[in-house]
């Protein structure tokens, strides 16, 4: 009879022991709801960090490509060959102008519009202002021709990622800047305008209204298109206060006119 009380105490003893090992082995509600919500914040920062991230090197890219299509402009102006439709023996092309601020859609109102700007080929015995050169040679927009089955020349240029071009005053940014080339002289000069042209609606083969009010907004205040101040486009994020100012240099002659400036420059004007 005691080997058999042994045997029941050594029965009991390791079914405890064994219990309790088991016990020790599991986690508790306490410590799996820690968990779990440590590795939530874990997640839910690595993906805000991600977010973030691509939302700067979206923006980033909407800076570079605006800046490019400036650039791209200059190199249009520069070869002209590469504006396409719009030369003939009747008329020369000096150049290009860019429409900001026409539409009036939150949607779609940083959409900008451009169209090549056409004169007489002969060149002009004299001298004055780039746009009083331009007047002398009746300068217009070519927006295409019913009569030769010519398409218009308007195109336009869409801010990627829903970013904003606004002026320093934080307000969108409008007005119409020409870049083209001198009649006398040949050199690529720009100039800027408050003044808007509604290449949207009124620049067709059988609409020329933006293209009349444009030679005789130019015959009639030549002086309006100024050469003597930089051009600063405050490109703003559509997703955060974030704002890089994209200099064009008063005058700008080529590409090296357009800068994007660092937010520690001096002559940042964008805030």
């Amino acid at each position: 009879m005691s080997g058999f009380r042994f045997f029941s105490k050594s029965s009991n003893n390791l079914r405890k022991k064994t219990s309790k090992d088991h016990t020790r082995s599991g986690f508790t509600i306490i410590e799996v709801m820690l968990f779990l919500g440590l590795s939530g914040l874990i997640l839910v920062g690595v993906i805000a960090g991600t977010y973030t991230t691509i939302a700067v090197q979206r923006y980033n890219d909407s800076v570079r490509s605006f800046a490019e299509f400036l650039r791209q402009t200059y190199a249009e102006v520069i070869s002209p060959e590469t504006l396409g439709t719009g030369a003939s023996n009747d008329y020369a092309i000096y150049g290009k102008v860019i429409v900001f601020g026409l539409e009036e859609s939150s949607s779609h109102q940083d959409t900008v519009y451009t169209a090549t700007l056409i004169g007489n080929t002969e060149i002009p015995s004299g001298s004055g202002t780039f746009a009083e050169e331009l007047k002398s040679v009746d300068a217009r927009l070519f927006c295409g021709s019913t009569e030769a089955e010519l398409d218009s020349t308007v195109d336009l240029y869409h801010p990627l990622w829903e970013s904003k071009i606004m002026n320093p005053d934080n307000q969108q940014f409008t007005g119409t800047v020409i870049i083209a080339r001198s009649p006398t002289s040949g050199t690529v000069h720009t100039a800027y305008s408050i003044e808007q042209f509604n290449l949207k609606q009124n620049c067709q083969p059988d609409n020329q209204s933006a293209s009349t009010r444009f030679h005789t907004f130019l015959d009639e205040n030549p002086g309006s298109f100024s050469t003597r101040e930089d051009l600063n486009f405050c490109i703003k994020s559509g997703n955060s206060n974030i704002v890089r100012d994209v200099r064009l240099r008063a005058d700008g002659h080529n590409t090296s006119a357009i800068n994007i400036l660092s937010d520690d420059d001096p002559e940042v004007k964008c805030r």
